[in-house]
């Protein structure tokens, strides 16, 4: 908003916190500005200041002189704008075009289809001045200066954020009043069109607003929404001492952290379409995920951590990108936003990838209501579309050569050539090796992270050992540790054991494992299945642990080798 020039401040006291620049010196730093650009006025036209049919004067005169436009003058005269917090200032929209800055109006005409009696209504209250200016008033005006002429294109940014795309002929569709276009004033220039711009939320806008989804996601969504400095569109007064930018008139666009996850919903010059389910599905589908993502301790916020987790999980499928270059096998499939080609070559399965979906049974054909949006499209669906296994529930597959956190033991990674007996196909694995120079008995621990609460089939991958051609002898035991009680869940090779005691401790037996078979395969072996009663998705301290002892004695030491080679472990969920 701009700072209202001195002589002004001393009709309202109030105002003092909001402006403290003169006009004068405003007007200078605009036209400073201006002439860096080389924006000069008559690169922008051809015809000569006498040819107008109108007097050069203030876009507040010009406007106010032109007939068939009494009730947009009327509505700017009456309504107020306001500060941050929403409250009016002792300054109308009119006085705004009075002002030295440069604006762009385009003018709806008395016969637009709007709700001129709220629009022009002199006793507004606080929310209807703030809703008239940024709704409709504000949805005419854009800063800088704006021709239009012969061959011309250019998608306009108003005051209120909305883009529109102008030509010679029209805005949004919207005709220009013949002549009455390209309208020279002393502090812009005026159009008259056959209509009024109608305004549309943008996605963001939508979530964040409408009644049925405020509630539901909306208000949480916008807890993660800043507000940052828009330096193209603001007016630099130069720099401080301590080397920053200092604006007389800022302009603040809205960033929304989470859209680093899902695209620019909130941009204007975005295109994008949303799959959104009815409230009522909503509420089933998230109480249904919600078990995965607990978290247990109250130290942990279990409460936030769960809902954030619920809802970005819901989310995950819902935003497409409509850019050609992105959407390149249109109609017959479309990806979501967190689409990785990469992801889906590597794991062979199609995530976030969705066929037909323009089709009556498809992502967008089933919907039971549209909504156009200013960047995109809402389709709103009553049955869930999206499967739990290609979002949350996915196997973890842990690959021990990687794993560093392992102390006190030999280990370096080897390239060899195994077969997998379950895709019977040849590759090269890097695999660890586990041994203790000297001794033969060792004892491992390694620790999984990233999995959700719920049921899990854990199995373990290993390479036979060429070197020694001998199989090894080990004891793999799977912990799950609460960082409050230390109980743990361990589990045999076929049941889980739960048993609790009157303390509340989890218990169960081990089982022992002899690590051989073919030389030329890689053996899976099935350590059992485990409920895990909390979520360890992304956080810092593991709960899960996979121990593994050497069986070698000094009994079998001529059957067994101590040294394991270990590809990682495989953590498939259970579902039911």
């Amino acid at each position: 908003m701009k700072r209202l020039p001195i002589d002004r401040l001393k009709k309202d006291k109030d105002m003092k916190k909001y402006f403290s620049i003169s006009s004068s010196v405003l007007l200078a730093l605009v036209l400073i500005a201006f002439g860096s650009c080389k924006d000069a006025w008559n690169e922008h036209y051809s015809f000569k200041e006498t040819e107008s049919k109108y007097p050069v004067a203030k876009l507040a005169e010009t406007l106010s002189s032109i007939d068939g436009y009494e009730k947009f003058c009327e509505a700017l005269s009456t309504t107020r704008m306001v500060d941050k917090k929403g409250k009016p200032i002792n300054m109308t929209y009119m006085d705004l075009l009075d002002e030295d800055q440069f604006l762009t109006v385009w003018a709806p005409t008395n016969d637009a289809d709007v709700d001129w009696a709220l629009y022009t209504k002199r006793d507004k209250t606080d929310a209807e001045h703030k809703m008239v200016g940024e709704q409709f008033i504000m949805n005419h005006i854009a800063r800088f200066k704006h021709s239009v002429g012969a061959g011309s294109s250019e998608k306009i940014k108003m005051m209120n954020g909305k883009a529109y795309s102008t030509d010679e002929e029209a805005i949004a569709g919207i005709d220009y009043q013949g002549d009455d276009k390209n309208i020279r004033c002393s502090n812009g220039v005026l159009h008259c069109i056959g209509g009024a711009l109608k305004r549309l939320d943008n996605l963001y806008e939508f979530i964040t607003t409408d009644p049925r989804y405020k509630p539901l996601f909306g208000d949480w969504f916008k807890s993660y929404t800043v507000e940052e400095i828009d330096p193209s569109r603001s007016v630099a007064q130069g720099v401080n001492e301590n080397g920053e930018m200092v604006y007389v008139d800022s302009v603040m666009n809205e960033y929304n952290r989470l859209m680093s996850l899902y695209g620019r919903i909130l941009s204007e010059d975005s295109d994008y379409v949303m799959v959104l389910p009815t409230p009522e599905l909503w509420e089933t589908v998230y109480n249904h995920i919600k078990p995965s993502f607990v978290y247990g301790e109250k130290y942990l916020n279990n409460d936030s951590l769960q809902r954030y987790y619920t809802t970005t999980t819901m989310m995950s499928d819902m935003f497409f990108s409509m850019n050609p270059k992105v959407q390149v096998y249109l109609p017959d499939s479309i990806c979501s936003t967190l689409y990785s080609a990469y992801e889906n070559r590597t794991e062979g399965k199609p995530y976030h990838i969705f066929g037909h979906p323009y089709d009556n049974t498809g992502l967008f054909g089933s919907a039971v209501e549209t909504v156009e949006c200013s960047n995109g499209k809402i389709y709103i669906i009553d049955q869930w579309p999206f499967a739990d296994t290609l979002t949350y529930i996915r196997t973890i597959k842990f690959e021990a050569e990687n794993y560093t956190e392992l102390d006190g033991f030999s280990l370096r990674t080897v390239g060899m050539i195994g077969f997998d007996r379950e895709h019977v196909t040849e590759n090269t694995v890097q695999v660890m090796r586990i041994s203790y120079p000297g001794v033969a008995a060792w004892n491992a621990k390694m620790y999984i992270r990233d999995h959700l609460s719920g049921k899990y089939n854990i199995k373990m991958v290993v390479a036979p050992n060429v070197v020694d051609n001998m199989p090894c002898y080990v004891h793999p035991v799977v912990k799950f540790d609460t960082p409050t009680q230390r109980d743990s869940v361990l589990i045999d090779s076929t049941t889980t054991i739960t048993t609790k005691d009157s303390r509340g401790r989890i218990t169960t037996v081990t089982q022992k494992y002899m690590v051989s078979g073919s030389m030329e395969y890689l053996d899976t072996f099935n350590l059992g299945t485990v409920v895990f009663p909390y979520s360890n998705y992304d956080m810092n301290q593991a709960r899960l642990s996979i121990e593994l002892t050497s069986g070698v004695n000094e009994k079998n030491n001529s059957k067994y080798t101590s040294e394991l080679w270990l590809d990682g472990f495989i953590l498939e969920p259970v579902v039911e």
